[in-house]
């Protein structure tokens, strides 16, 4: 049963408390892992090799709590392990990853993780619960983690104690249904004790895990590499010899450089467009093209607390204005969803026919375009008005805002666009100096709680400044819900105070989509936060050794 326990941990999943690990019988869950393990040992699998992939940007520094983008994510997080890992095969389902199981108190106010034993991180050093709890902390201090982090883990934990060197507990203020999920993020690793107090987030002696993969080198601006951790806790694992993240901005680059062998994979569930998907279908039947759903959106994100998105005439006016269907056209050449505030690939969203109840979602344009030149000029802007938009640089965000921006002149609203890297959006949007900004934005875990909590009243996340109490209140209340069924009649309640109020406008939900070649084996299936939560490339092989 060894190979089996990294992916099928029954105690966990009993224990867990939600769709994933409640509900399931024990007898099951061994019948599923006995059936992968008789797979596994039936097939041929090859060590060695080197999986290569595109990011579109350098990361800003190493700390992979602080950083939320894909672009440190994705090179980062195999050198690291969480207490709590997701089944990359299902997500649904929440496993061990470095606590061996679980206990969730009747009320849900106490997590009791019994972690493993015999961990070392990659200088030798043991794993203890005086790591799990230092780290637990970090991810709750703003001054040391994400907003994202922070907004559900920092809100919801009162304590985190270890009862002895190998139990940690978590005491919350609240029942919470997100704080498994957000456990099994792919942010939310296990950091040597004190580390970021004793070593700059910009050094490479500040990645040591416990992890498959251990630092092998960094070049800014060029590529991150890493390699296989021989000393890892899991044994036969990894099967790689390591991987290379790539700094490519240029997707025609990417595309090329992937058909032309120098790319295992164009990203991990990203950089492949449906045209270049054709081609692939067309000429080069060894390349697997993956497409599934995706937990990102475009939106444009306006400040509430400043003119002239304070009048809420204004923001209705931009949602009118805004051609969802030809933004899919032209940022994703037709792979994406119009879609409400939570993704539509989850059961928590509205039917597409319900949205057809509010004026934005109309299907005639040139009404809608009235309508919101009606609304400003009632708004004292007859004359048209002019708006700084704060835009994260990448072909993808771009062409979204460039299409938006067509369509918001139409109306009178003329758009001014400045154009940052990843670091720079990030300052000013989190200081609020902007009247508007637009990006992809995406989350890392699927549960409803981590797209709300950017529109709570007083969430670090909340850089909108949007606040309705009303909203607030029901967020509280899904948030403690932990049947699927009943928190969705609690959300969909959530999408209709949304549509109504627009604290800001959704473009539409992006679709994931990646091209890698079929030397490559075991890659799990697109699900909707792929781009963050893959594996670690645990379960990857090459065939014969070799990844092109």
């Amino acid at each position: 049963m060894q190979l089996c326990l990294p992916l099928c941990n029954p105690g966990g999943v009993q224990a867990s408390g939600r769709r994933w690990h409640a509900r399931l019988m024990l007898l099951v869950v061994l019948g599923l892992c006995l059936t992968w393990q008789t797979a596994l040992m039936a097939q041929q699998v090859d060590k060695g090799g080197t999986v290569i992939w595109a990011v579109h940007e350098s990361m800003p520094h190493f700390d992979i709590h602080k950083e939320g983008s894909y672009i440190l994510a994705q090179p980062v997080n195999p050198l690291y392990n969480g207490l709590l890992t997701f089944d990359v095969y299902n997500n649904e389902n929440i496993v061990g990853d470095l606590a061996e199981r679980w206990e969730v108190t009747p009320d849900g106010k106490q997590i009791t993780l019994m972690l493993r034993q015999g961990v070392k991180f990659h200088d030798g050093a043991d794993f203890t619960c005086a790591d799990a709890k230092y780290s637990v902390e970090k991810m709750t201090d703003i001054n040391r983690s994400s907003v994202t982090l922070v907004a559900i883990l920092g809100s919801a934990l009162t304590s985190a104690t270890c009862s002895d060197g190998a139990t940690l507990v978590l005491v919350l203020k609240q029942p919470s249904a997100a704080i498994l999920p957000l456990l099994a993020d792919s942010h939310a690793v296990m950091m040597k004790d004190g580390i970021a107090e004793r070593v700059d987030r910009k050094d490479p002696k500040f990645l040591v895990g416990t992890g498959p993969f251990k630092y092998k080198s960094h070049t800014p601006g060029v590529d991150f590499q890493a390699e296989r951790n021989p000393n890892y806790w899991k044994p036969g694992i990894p099967r790689l010899d390591g991987y290379q993240a790539v700094v490519m901005s240029d997707l025609t680059k990417i595309f090329a450089s992937f058909r032309a062998r120098q790319l295992t994979m164009t990203g991990i569930g990203r950089h492949l467009e449906k045209p270049e998907a054709d081609i692939l279908k067309k000429e080069h039947p060894e390349a697997v093209v993956a497409l599934g759903p995706r937990a990102g959106w475009d939106s444009f994100v306006m400040h509430h607390g400043k003119p002239p998105f304070n009048d809420p005439r204004v923001r209705k006016a931009v949602a009118l204005a805004t051609d969802r269907e030809k933004m899919i056209e032209i940022a994703a050449e037709g792979w994406g969803v119009p879609g409400g505030f939570i993704g539509p690939h989850t059961p928590y969203g509205l039917q597409p026919e319900e949205f057809k109840k509010y004026p934005q979602y109309g299907d005639d344009m040139a009404k809608r375009q009235a309508e919101a030149k009606r609304l400003l000029a009632e708004a004292g802007h007859a004359k048209g008005l002019d708006v700084d938009l704060v835009l994260r640089r990448g072909p993808l965000y771009e062409r979204g805002a460039l299409s938006r921006q067509d369509d918001l002149k139409k109306v009178g609203i003329n758009i001014k666009i400045t154009l940052l890297d990843t670091a720079g959006y990030r300052d000013r949007t989190e200081k609020g100096e902007f009247q508007a900004y637009t990006v992809l934005s995406a989350v890392t875990i699927d549960d409803p709680d981590n797209y709300y909590a950017r529109l709570v009243c007083n969430s670090t996340l909340n850089l909108g400044k949007y606040c309705n109490p009303e909203f607030d209140k029901l967020f509280q209340e899904q948030s403690q819900t932990f049947d699927v069924q009943k928190r969705a009649e609690i959300t969909r309640k959530m999408e209709h105070i949304l549509l109504k109020d627009i604290p800001d406008d959704r473009g539409f939900y992006w679709k994931s989509a990646m091209a890698y070649w079929n030397r490559v084996k075991q890659w799990p299936p697109i699900q909707g936060t792929t781009v963050f939560n893959y594996g670690k490339f645990e379960q990857v092989w090459c065939q014969g050794g070799k990844c092109m």
